[in-house]
């Protein structure tokens, strides 16, 4: 914190952080109240039945930053994230004026990150990259693509639901991928955030799984006559449930959703 906030009036403004965060209902209360208990991410992500540890060590990031300002200085996405997070926590009544005014500093510091193109083109220079890397390990299965454009401004800022491609691969996530990356009706290179493997044979009938799923839960289909029918307005959250549920390994490429609950 910076170093009025070492004061007795920073230190009431990170208690009454704390007791809001102690009391929230989100998962990011969830987490904070397992990290108070001395939980290790990994066994955040088990308590919570989360298949990836990996929305732990986000989650914490998040948290360090409402708590005590330590910025995602690194991650573009993080600090959206943590602003997004901030602007709602302002919504809330009964702020004394010192935590007010320290959620909005910090909300325009996190802004600034999240605007911050070099931190920006280097997060998806580095997702570009995980995503050849498992591209090249050629697994069948259920894939789970994003436009960056998409990742940074969610069709459903409120709920963070935004449009993401689910599909299916009978030979090998790097064929489809490749013939994505060809077609001219993408403006920019789709990044990869999840595979969910399955043998090429069972593919289709899980493809199908998925669709219905997010159709019934209204994660509307793209109606577009000349758009692709793979894309749904939801959230990697909400895919790794159906996943788990179905008894299918959840690998996280990339984890670059914009939800965080």
């Amino acid at each position: 914190m910076t170093e009025s906030e070492t004061s007795e009036d920073g230190r009431s403004v990170q208690m009454e952080i704390r007791l809001f965060l102690s009391e929230d209902e989100t998962r990011l209360g969830d987490v904070y109240r397992l990290r108070e208990e001395g939980l290790t991410p990994a066994e955040t992500a088990e308590r919570l039945g989360v298949p990836s540890v990996g929305f732990a060590y986000s989650y914490a990031q998040l948290l360090d930053a409402l708590i005590d300002g330590t910025l995602p200085r690194n991650s573009a996405h993080l600090s959206r994230q943590a602003a997004g997070r901030t602007r709602t926590l302002l919504k809330s009544k009964g702020w004394s004026h010192a935590a007010r005014a320290w959620l909005e500093q910090l909300e325009t510091q996190l802004d600034a990150l999240a605007a911050d193109e070099v931190v920006r083109a280097r997060e998806e220079d580095e997702a570009r990259d995980r995503t050849e890397q498992a591209e090249d390990t050629r697994q069948p299965g259920i894939y789970v693509y994003a436009l960056p454009h998409y990742l940074r401004y969610p069709y459903d800022p409120e709920r963070g639901h935004t449009l993401l491609k689910v599909g299916q691969s009978q030979v090998d996530v790097y064929q489809r991928s490749t013939q994505q990356r060809r077609t001219t009706a993408l403006p920019e290179d789709p990044l990869l955030l999840r595979v969910y493997g399955t043998t090429s044979e069972d593919a289709p009938a899980t493809e199908r799984y998925f669709h219905t799923f997010l159709e019934d839960a209204d994660h509307h289909r793209n109606r577009s006559t000349r758009a692709g029918r793979e894309w749904f307005l939801t959230t990697t959250k909400f895919l790794d449930r159906l996943a788990t549920e179905k008894g299918l390994d959840v690998e996280v490429i990339n984890d670059l959703d914009p939800a965080t609950d």
